[in-house]
């Protein structure tokens, strides 16, 4: 009789093991999908911006080289940064200027598709590429003309409009140039565009100088836009 106790103890213990190490089991499995998931809210953190979702400039770099890299499909790097977006933080306050910024941000994805950053404040950028594989030239004018109508469109604000314009450089890739180059050669041309009141400026970068030549680009269409 005291060994059939024994051994029902015995089973009973087993059976109280094998739940409490099932129960561990679960409890570390649903430990690790925690941190998977804070790993990888933390990872997207790292890589984009805060306010419209965007990527923001460590991001831009991480992910714009299999686009400027494409065989065969031309790329193009363009900043933009906003003209008249001061006066509309400053009458409505932060609140709203961040409801503007998230409006800008759904426009440029909407023009551009590819890759769209916020890069910091009221400057923007993204990667373009060419819809159709071995175009060159000015490939990219339709889709940088369009953006620069998009942006100007009035913006809905606590009961009435606003409306701001972009200043816009474009810097075609090139097979040799990183990332880093083609900000550069864009951010210069947009700073030309914005003192000569252009919509946007290409930056054709001289292969043999590695220096800019400037180029305005005023569209019929899109003389109407100056900055602010």
């Amino acid at each position: 009789m005291e060994m059939l106790g024994t051994s029902g103890r015995v089973d009973g213990d087993t059976r109280d093991t094998g739940l409490d190490t099932e129960t561990e089991l679960a409890r570390l499995r649903a430990q690790v999908a925690w941190l998977e998931a804070e790993r990888g809210a933390l990872w997207w953190a790292v890589l984009h911006d805060e306010l419209t979702g965007l990527a923001n400039r460590r991001g831009l770099r991480r992910f714009a080289a299999p686009l400027l890299r494409e065989r065969g499909r031309p790329a193009a790097v363009i900043t933009l940064d906003l003209n008249g977006f001061k006066p509309v933080n400053d009458r409505f306050g932060h609140a709203v200027g961040d409801r503007v910024l998230c409006v800008i941000a759904q426009r440029l994805v909407h023009c551009v598709g590819d890759l769209a950053a916020r890069l910091g404040g009221d400057e923007f950028a993204a990667v373009l590429t060419s819809p159709h594989p071995g175009v060159y030239g000015h490939w990219w004018k339709p889709a940088v003309a369009a953006l620069s109508a998009a942006i100007a469109e009035p913006v809905p604000v606590v009961g009435e409009t606003v409306a701001v314009t972009a200043s816009i450089g474009v810097a075609p890739a090139r097979a040799d140039a990183p990332i880093a180059e083609l900000l550069r050669n864009a951010d210069h041309a947009m700073y030309q565009a914005k003192t000569s009141g252009s919509p946007y400026v290409l930056s054709d970068a001289d292969a043999d100088t590695g220096t800019a030549a400037m180029r305005p680009s005023r569209p019929a269409s899109h003389r109407a836009f100056r900055s602010a």
